[in-house]
């Protein structure tokens, strides 16, 4: 249920984004907003109790953001105080980055290392992955030490083992196949 309010608001708000080609602006105001909701939970807490009414939470927006985000993005706001659906608002702006991703031809990808690539070595990867997917690819590193040496690439729901470890499991259950 929770997944298909995100992904109704956030495609109401992705319309509004087309018709205004505004697509990286309301991307970077609604992160902007949900920053703000997980560096200060106590004002989170506010939007989403129902101890205040929802006119005082609108004049609190109004005063917090009405030099810092669109009217669009403020309005837009409003509309999920006034359903009572605040608790989806990280959740929907994920589902509006993977909207506005999609429409732009980009991916993101994870590459898991033991070690911190290097920015040419990131350059070399991102490239390689858009060459495959031919789609632009927004590469992250991501440390895990238990990987050994090598790389994992997690690319969308596909993920490409290029590790030490992953071998290694791939051996252990060629061995455990052989019959004796």
């Amino acid at each position: 249920m929770a997944e298909l309010v995100s992904r109704t608001y956030s495609q109401a708000l992705f319309e509004v984004a087309l018709e205004n080609n505004k697509f990286d602006e309301y991307n970077e105001e609604l992160k902007f907003i949900v920053s703000i909701c997980k560096e200060q939970p106590e004002f989170y807490e506010i939007l989403k109790t129902p101890k205040i009414n929802i006119s005082e939470k609108k004049k609190i927006i109004d005063e917090i953001f009405k030099e810092k985000i669109s009217q669009e993005l403020i309005n837009f706001i409003k509309i999920i105080l006034d359903k009572r659906r605040v608790k989806n608002l990280f959740s929907i702006s994920k589902e509006f980055e993977e909207m506005v991703y999609e429409h732009k031809g980009i991916v993101k990808a994870k590459a898991i290392t033991t070690i911190p690539l290097g920015k040419r070595e990131i350059e070399k990867l991102q490239k390689k992955l858009s060459e495959i997917t031919n789609k632009t690819v927004i590469l992250e590193n991501e440390i895990d030490k238990s990987l050994i040496g090598g790389v994992m690439i997690k690319l969308g729901d596909k993920v490409i083992d290029g590790t030490i470890k992953g071998k290694l499991e791939q051996l252990e259950n060629s061995l455990t196949q052989i019959i004796v």
